[in-house]
């Protein structure tokens, strides 16, 4: 095991022994005495709907409805936040979609830095409409940090995951936003990721030499198996016993772009129904009764009867423990 992981496994060890957690983290993350779960990172789904079809990702089977998040669930999901923000919160502009195409994103930002001044505010792009306009309006805008997932170091092998972009675009585009972002002495953080699996794993030397020098950090994650997708390494095999436990519904909260609340970031379709904020406060929802008999089971390593949990590679299978 890699310190890495022994340090992560060794925080997740204690968080579930140590008596009075939530007491402990909710004191000194939000600045609270409550025993209630309060997430840390919120997820915003500005929008679901994309410009690429990858094959890494479930948005080809997505069936739930596409749009836009509309200003008044928006503004509700960010004046509750201000009830928890403490020392700040980490604030994620995507969820299933390209952040891009979201015609009101400069302005949820402006908003957000506006009521949530201590909060860190960061969303993922695929680049492919990051023109000189929009890179500008990125660097003029209060966003801390972005990431851009790049698949690949050549046309080939990136065309052939990022299905619908052009890999010359896409690099064209960033190497321009770094450049305007030294011209203007910008200090936003920029991530490239590049998302591996057996088809561009051999491109990853490559990656490095072509972007290490460029980017604030380089980021390599193994592909997510997004339940029983098969797109990991480890391709989702399930095994009887649960051999780790997910982080995800203790410090996370998701919002798609209706409003309805995610149970993790897996769940891209909305397959278990949590709650909306238009029907009750963002506490309420986080600790309600389904996301409370997640949490037990997640705490007792036993969710064999919990749906989407029962079928997660991540959890049940080899392809975690991200979190555990």
């Amino acid at each position: 095991m890699s310190m890495r992981g022994f340090i992560a496994r060794t925080k997740a060890n204690l968080y579930f022994k140590l008596p009075f957690h939530n007491h402990i983290l909710n004191i000194i993350k939000h600045r609270r005495f409550s025993g209630l779960y309060i997430p840390k990172t919120i997820h915003i789904e500005v929008t679901n709907f994309c410009n690429a079809r990858c094959t890494l990702c479930p948005y080809l089977k997505m069936t739930r409805p596409k749009g836009y998040m509309p200003w008044h669930i928006f503004e509700k999901i960010v004046d509750e936040c201000t009830q928890i923000e403490g020392g700040g919160l980490k604030i994620i502009l995507h969820k299933d979609g390209e952040p891009l195409m979201d015609p009101l994103l400069f302005k949820r930002i402006e908003h957000i830095k506006t009521r949530l001044k201590k909060s860190h505010i960061h969303f993922n792009s695929n680049a492919m409409l990051l023109n000189e306009e929009k890179a500008d309006s990125i660097l003029n805008s209060r966003l801390d940090s972005i990431t851009f997932s790049v698949d690949g170091a050549s046309k080939e092998i990136y065309e052939n995951i990022r299905q619908g972009l052009k890999y010359e675009t896409v690099e064209k585009n960033i190497l321009h936003f770094l450049k305007r972002k030294k011209e203007m002495g910008k200090e936003i953080h920029v991530t490239l990721q590049m998302v591996i699996n057996k088809d561009n794993l051999h491109e990853v030397d490559d990656y490095k030499k072509l972007w290490g020098d460029k980017a604030d950090r380089i980021f390599i994650k193994k592909a997510h198996n997004f339940l029983v997708q098969k797109t990991s390494f480890q391709g989702g095999v399930l095994g009887e016993k649960q051999l780790s436990r997910c982080m995800q519904t203790f410090y996370l909260m998701l919002f798609y772009w209706n409003g309805d609340v995610a149970l993790c970031c897996w769940d891209y379709d909305n397959l278990v129904g949590v709650g909306n904020i238009e029907k009750g406060s963002l506490l309420e929802i986080y600790n309600n009764e389904k996301l409370t008999k997640v949490r037990n089971a997640m705490i007792n390593k036993n969710c064999k009867d919990i749906a989407p949990c029962n079928i997660c590679s991540q959890i049940y299978g080899k392809d975690g423990p991200l979190w555990d």
